[in-house]
């Protein structure tokens, strides 16, 4: 991975965002990508530099794909970041890392197809297999599983249950997957890589907000640039 030094960064929520911009404050250079909020970045590591492409998305797939696509040209590497709900052990706080990646609310299943299957896909999206074991290689406590995407934010035990279910999932959000498909689509290799901020149920509108604003967040972007400075 030394020779990788391009890295474009997918972040959806603009309060998401913010922690980001404090991590890479003294390097940042701010650009306005087709209307969007996004920033460079020449970041030094102990090999060289890396360069950066950060771009505010936006929530859902559609803005998602939308801002992926604007700068997959310039990136070696696609990271989708930001907070998830958690499934399973995955708790409030936890680092996550998305193996496969499930559309959860594409339905053809009235027409024969498996839940979140496209025509012409037979398996889900993954990450990238290098990357993935690099995180946890260097941080031995991410969990790691199947994400679930979707346009909707999780706040319902009836369905957390239901996606539990279907997908087994340690994490769910509202962008990865989309990402993931762009990023395929271009082949450049990609990673989602997230905190859980709440439990996807009963609870998660006020559990979310309270994770989003603490210093943990912060944090939390923080370890992201030291693990994309050290690829």
């Amino acid at each position: 991975m030394a020779d990788v030094k391009r890295i474009g960064i997918v972040i959806a929520d603009s309060d998401e965002y913010v922690h980001i911009e404090r991590a890479l404050d003294e390097w940042l250079k701010p650009q306005s990508i087709c209307g969007l909020k996004g920033h460079t970045a020449t970041v030094p590591t102990k090999s060289g530099s890396v360069e950066l492409h950060i771009i505010c998305s936006g929530i859902g797939k559609v803005n998602a794909a939308i801002a992926a696509t604007l700068i997959a040209d310039k990136c070696d590497i696609i990271v989708n970041a930001g907070l998830s709900g958690g499934f399973g052990d995955a708790k409030k706080y936890d680092l996550v890392v998305g193996t496969a990646l499930y559309e959860h609310d594409f339905d053809l299943t009235a027409i024969g197809y498996k839940p979140s299957q496209k025509p012409g896909q037979n398996e889900p999206l993954e990450c990238d297999t290098a990357l993935v074991e690099d995180v946890k290689r260097k941080f031995p406590f991410v969990r790691t599983g199947a994400f679930v995407t979707g346009d909707s934010f999780i706040c319902d035990k009836e369905k957390h249950d239901a996606l539990s279910e279907l997908f087994n999932p340690v994490a769910c959000d509202m962008e990865s997957a989309a990402v993931a498909e762009v990023a395929s689509r271009f082949n450049k290799p990609y990673i989602s890589i997230r905190m859980v901020s709440d439990g996807a149920d009963d609870n998660s509108a006020d559990t979310y907000t309270d994770t989003l604003h603490c210093d943990r967040a912060d944090g939390w972007f923080n370890l992201l640039i030291d693990w994309i400075k050290s690829l």
